[in-house]
């Protein structure tokens, strides 16, 4: 019998932690907890600046920093960092199409597609976000994501990628979706992309015990951790908890 890949885990730490605070972070959390997030190719999506900092401090631990965010092309766009730049300075990972981008920013599909091509081809692994701005059913949401995950049926075949379903209603909230819900999701992303290479991620509210809680559903890869990731106690529960789904309880 095949035994089934190892959980996957990452998180975002958008802007809410600067230069020192960042440090701290890594050296009191990652860095203690890094040969368990180390089994699971745990990533962190830092700003831009914070990248190299954050490379020299992890090392070979086995921990990573990706990026929060490129550009599709090269050439003269002010203020853009691009998919190759990022591979050139060592990321593997870059999250494209968050909630936030899309409502602050207006980026559309079109847009995230590009850069999701422009991140394949510079062969970093994109982490492209889905989900619903609002409460819908189960049906509405995974028609609404699955548009929003065409790209990734075009990419080179045998090109990595990794799925976020992280509903927007659901980011910061104190309930994410149910598991349900989420399941009929991940089956209509998985029917829809059909990509052996692809692997999905649930995220919004994670918290002890949701793992648990959605693998009872549906067959996720993993999670993205949120809050969570900045407490000592919780990352080690979510981590212990992903690393030994059958032994964990919900909450």
């Amino acid at each position: 019998m095949k035994t089934p890949p190892t959980p996957l885990s990452c998180t975002s730490t958008k802007m809410n932690l600067g230069l020192a605070d960042t440090l701290r972070w890594l050296h009191g959390v990652i860095l203690p907890h890094a040969p368990s997030l180390a089994r699971l190719s745990f990533f962190a999506c830092l700003p831009y600046p914070l990248l190299p900092i954050a490379q020299a401090r992890l090392g070979d631990c086995g921990v990573t920093a990706g990026a929060q965010d490129c550009w599709p092309e090269g050439g003269a766009v002010t203020g853009e960092v691009s998919a190759e730049l990022l591979a050139e300075i060592g990321c593997r990972h870059v999250m494209l199409g968050h909630a936030e981008r899309r409502r602050l920013f207006g980026e559309d599909d079109d847009l995230i597609a590009r850069k999701v091509t422009a991140a394949s081809e510079a062969g970093l692994v994109p982490l492209l976000c889905v989900g619903e701005d609002t409460r819908l059913s189960a049906q509405d949401a995974a028609r609404h994501v699955v548009r929003q995950a065409a790209v990734l049926t075009r990419l080179r075949p045998g090109r990595p990628s990794l799925v976020l379903y992280e509903p927007a209603w659901a980011i910061g909230s104190d309930h994410g979706a149910s598991p349900d819900h989420a399941a009929h999701v991940l089956q209509s992303l998985h029917t829809a992309i059909g990509n052996a290479h692809t692997r999905y991620l649930y995220g919004g509210s994670v918290m002890p015990g949701t793992y648990t809680a959605l693998r009872q559903a549906a067959p996720w890869d993993g999670v993205a951790i949120g809050r969570a990731a900045q407490d000592p106690g919780m990352l080690h529960e979510v981590t212990a908890e992903l690393l030994n789904p059958g032994q964990a309880q919900s909450s």
